[in-house]
């Protein structure tokens, strides 16, 4: 016989028994037909007015390709984190938006003008646990609130190009970055593009840096108000600027002193890569070449997004100077 393990209870110290029967657990809720029917009703409401609110963008989309804005066939969406990005999204392209996520509990002065911003354009607004928060925006700062926004990433930069004329090309300035892949470089010079007055940046589809929420935040919200578009082929775009009346203009060791150089517009700078530069087929297609000049005593050269800076602000030192008679 296998021993017990344990101390077997003392029977007489066992509690006097009394009348009263343990009380049986509580009976479960009966079903609420009404309360189901209510709940179902709520979420129908919802999808409605999520599908209305689905149309009525579209709608303004439809508007505003008629009136001749840039169309969006190629539609992705992403997320962003973060109080002044989720502001600045809500405002400069609202009808982008699809869904606002806010953790739970969240105090802020401004999370209660943002979520009536979100619920007049009819977007679904999400108490979520900060984990979730935080896969949403794939490790990114947030502080408590994200929304989730469409974007084009092959946005029609030919078309735009075509479609300028004489007027809307004077002073103009296009940045172009050959496989810029560090996501802090390309919010730096995002963000150096926007204040030195350039109108668009364009990327490569392939080995290139997307635009993320890292860039988004390495360039304090400029990625969001300056377009950033991606095209297939470099050198076939730079191609298509000079047909169009473009100059272009290479950031490179080898070239000619930046304040050295006469720069017309309307004018292409391309940026090459944080190892290699530009590669041939881009160098070969810059009218120019140009340098930052730099102390003899340096460590060879300056950061990409540094580059591009001091570049830009040459060029728009140019453009600000008063054309000789």
């Amino acid at each position: 016989m296998k021993k017990k393990f344990g101390r077997r209870p003392d029977r007489n110290n066992r509690p006097e028994r009394t009348g009263d029967r343990p009380q049986h657990p509580p009976k479960a809720k009966p079903f609420n037909k009404d309360r189901h029917f209510d709940k179902k009703r709520h979420h129908d409401k919802l999808r409605h007015e999520r599908m209305r609110g689905e149309a009525n963008r579209g709608a303004a989309r439809a508007e505003g390709a008629a009136e001749g804005e840039e169309g969006a066939p190629n539609l992705e969406t992403r997320w962003l984190g973060g109080f002044e990005a989720v502001a600045k999204a809500l405002t400069k392209t609202p009808y982008d938006c699809r869904e606002m996520w806010i953790e739970h509990e969240l105090v802020h002065p401004n999370i209660g003008q943002l979520i009536k911003q979100a619920k007049d354009l009819d977007l679904q607004v999400r108490y979520m646990s900060r984990p979730e928060l935080d896969r949403a925006v794939k490790g990114g700062k947030h502080g408590g609130i994200a929304i989730r926004a469409s974007f084009d990433p092959a946005a029609t930069f030919s078309e735009w190009v075509q479609g300028l004329d004489a007027d809307r090309k004077k002073g103009l300035v296009v940045v172009v970055l050959d496989q810029i892949q560090d996501p802090h470089n390309l919010g730096a010079i995002t963000r150096s593009a926007l204040q030195l007055h350039a109108r668009c940046v364009v990327i490569p589809e392939r080995r290139s840096a997307p635009v993320t929420q890292a860039v988004i935040q390495a360039s304090a919200g400029a990625a969001l108000k300056i377009p950033v578009h991606r095209v297939v082929n470099i050198a076939q775009t730079l191609d298509l600027c000079k047909k169009n009346g473009f100059w272009v203009y290479g950031a490179d060791a080898s070239g000619k002193d930046a304040w050295d150089c006469v720069i017309n517009t309307p004018c292409v700078l391309v940026i090459g890569s944080e190892g290699y530069g530009m590669r041939p087929l881009v160098r070969a297609s810059c009218d120019e070449l140009m340098r930052v000049p730099q102390s003899e005593h340096g460590v060879g050269s300056l950061n990409a997004s540094c580059a591009a800076t001091a570049l830009l602000y040459e060029i728009a030192r140019q453009n600000r100077k008063p054309k000789p008679a």
